[in-house]
């Protein structure tokens, strides 16, 4: 009788410490079974962005106050950032004649040692550019082309 008083006590000492005595169910979760699951985050769309790519050649160029592009033997091109629209995994920039998106996805240029974190793909007037995009400053830790 002494013996299970003692282990009754421990029980409760255990239980006032927030700590479920051995044995006891600890896969027991403390959020209600109505509550709902939290959400993966989603992908990081914020800051600027350096686009590239080859075949044919052109850059662009995400910013807080504009987009652009850039294409061999032709003017640039640039727009106000009215802001991303996330569509699914894919982050959208621009309307109309010129529209910039982002798929967080490891990417190569194919002519050079540096990896890109996003793929691009870049609409201007109907033509499709596809290539790859990252921050500038992941950028500047890698070698230069």
């Amino acid at each position: 009788m002494l013996r299970s008083a003692a282990a009754v006590c421990l029980i409760l000492n255990l239980a006032a410490c927030g700590q479920a005595p051995m044995g006891a169910s600890e896969g027991a979760s403390s959020a209600p079974a109505d509550a709902p699951a939290s959400a993966p985050p989603g992908p990081d769309f914020s800051g600027d962005f350096d686009l590239v790519g080859t075949e044919p050649f052109w850059g662009g160029k995400i910013r807080r106050d504009g987009l652009s592009l850039t294409r061999a033997g032709q003017a640039e091109v640039a727009s106000a950032n009215t802001g991303v629209r996330v569509e699914g995994d894919v982050g959208v920039w621009g309307v109309g004649g010129l529209v910039l998106k982002l798929r967080p996805e490891p990417c190569s240029d194919g002519m050079s040692d540096r990896r890109y974190g996003y793929r691009a793909e870049v609409t201007i007037n109907g033509q499709v550019l596809r290539g790859c995009a990252a921050r500038p400053e992941d950028l500047a830790r890698q070698p230069r082309p």
